[in-house]
């Protein structure tokens, strides 16, 4: 009897254990990769996610095959690694073909095998085996590629006399290494003229990688506010942009003109509320003034300026211009805020204007009224017949 419970025991642990590690898998993310047109000592690099079902730390190992595996780099610069089902493991894998290689396609793949369940620390566990394989197909090409994106563009204050800091996100989506080229045609407050024309060419961006690009502009512009109209060459993208200069010390103020919210609709006569709403940014109080035109037809009906709002530090404050249109059509309020002797971007609202009575009520309760009516009917009518149904029975 003994015996029996020793082996039925001794049997129910070991299928659990079976179970256990037949119920480990490990998956890959994508599961083929493929670099295209890329040159005799290029370079290409792409992020895989390296995941599992196990709640237990999962320790393995990347193995290269085939073709390409001579030419497959890692980084971080290890073939280990470690995942568990709440830990993925996010690892770039890197392509470079040698000075050599004819032009053609080659393929390969990688091998992500595990080792061993167990803790960072070491704790023992059970054996297991797991595997998963991603496919790699690589394409050499002769042909140079230049073609990128960039944006996010940020140029900030600056204290008189000291270099302007720049600085870009650009992805390179060529198969050459790019230093992009960044020219700069600076304008005065009001742009009315240049004033100053820069070039930055940037750090080097790998092929297929992105980067923040950082430089500085030498400056020897006056006290005062400043455009700029930023171009990053190769990409064709280019962003307007605005900073100050200030005096040594001096207190940097920055203000955000958000949006303009009204109405979209009205009646000729009808007065309209419209409400600019303004972000002060910077560290101390300013004073802001809203000023602006409406134009009908590309011709200006009104102009627009506001009394002074004081905006504390770090708050937002709305101002409010009220408006009658005398004829109908599309009214197109624009502006911008000036506080504290500085300009804000220049935002607009659209205003449709119709003739009196040409505005659609936006809701009609007599054909709800009706509905509602119908359908109580049905359902006295439904009561009845079910009331005598049960006389009947």
């Amino acid at each position: 009897m003994k015996i029996a419970i020793r082996t039925v025991t001794f049997t129910l642990v070991f299928l659990f254990l079976i179970n256990s590690v037949l119920g480990v898998s490990i998956g890959i993310s994508p599961g083929r990769v493929t670099f295209e047109n890329l040159l005799q000592e290029g370079y290409a690099e792409r992020t895989v996610t390296i995941s599992t079902n196990s709640e237990e730390i999962l320790s393995g190992t990347a193995r290269p095959r085939g073709d390409i595996s001579r030419w497959v780099s890692f980084n971080p610069d290890t073939r280990d690694f470690q995942i568990s089902k709440s830990n993925p493991y996010k690892l770039k894998v890197v392509v470079q073909p040698p000075e050599d290689i004819p032009n053609g396609n080659y393929s390969g793949s990688i091998e992500f095998v595990t080792d061993t369940i167990g803790s960072v620390e070491g704790r023992a566990g059970g054996i297991v085996k797991a595997a998963v394989t991603q496919l790699l197909n690589v394409e050499v090409s002769g042909d140079e590629i230049i073609e990128c994106r960039a944006g996010a563009f940020s140029i900030k204050d600056a204290e008189i006399g000291f270099p302007l800091e720049f600085a870009a996100t650009v992805i390179n989506d060529g198969n050459v290494r790019l230093n992009p080229t960044f020219t700069f045609d600076f304008q005065d407050q009001y742009q009315e003229g240049t004033v100053l024309q820069e070039e930055l060419v940037g750090q080097q961006v790998l092929p297929t990688t992105e980067s923040r690009i950082t430089g500085r502009i030498d400056q020897e512009l006056g006290v005062g506010q400043y455009w700029v109209d930023a171009r990053a060459e190769e990409c064709d993208t280019e962003q307007i942009l605005t900073f100050s200069v200030v005096e040594k010390g001096g207190i940097i103020d920055n203000g955000v003109l958000k949006s303009i919210f009204n109405k979209p609709w009205v009646a000729v006569g009808e007065p309209v509320e419209f409400i600019i709403k303004f972000a002060n940014q910077g560290k101390r109080d300013v004073s802001a003034i809203f000023k602006g035109t409406i134009r009908l037809n590309d011709k200006i009906v009104e102009v627009i300026e506001t009394e002074e709002v004081i905006v504390p530090a770090g708050k937002e404050e709305d101002i409010s211009v009220f408006y009658t249109p005398i004829e109908s059509g599309r009214h197109v309020l624009s502006g911008r805020i000036t506080y504290n002797k500085k300009l804000t971007f220049e935002k607009s609202s659209i205003l449709n204007v119709e003739v009196s009575g040409e505005v659609k009520e936006s809701f009609n309760i007599f054909p709800l009224l009706l509905y509602l009516i119908i359908v109580i009917t049905i359902l006295f009518i439904i009561r009845k017949i079910l009331k005598e149904k049960r006389k009947n029975f």
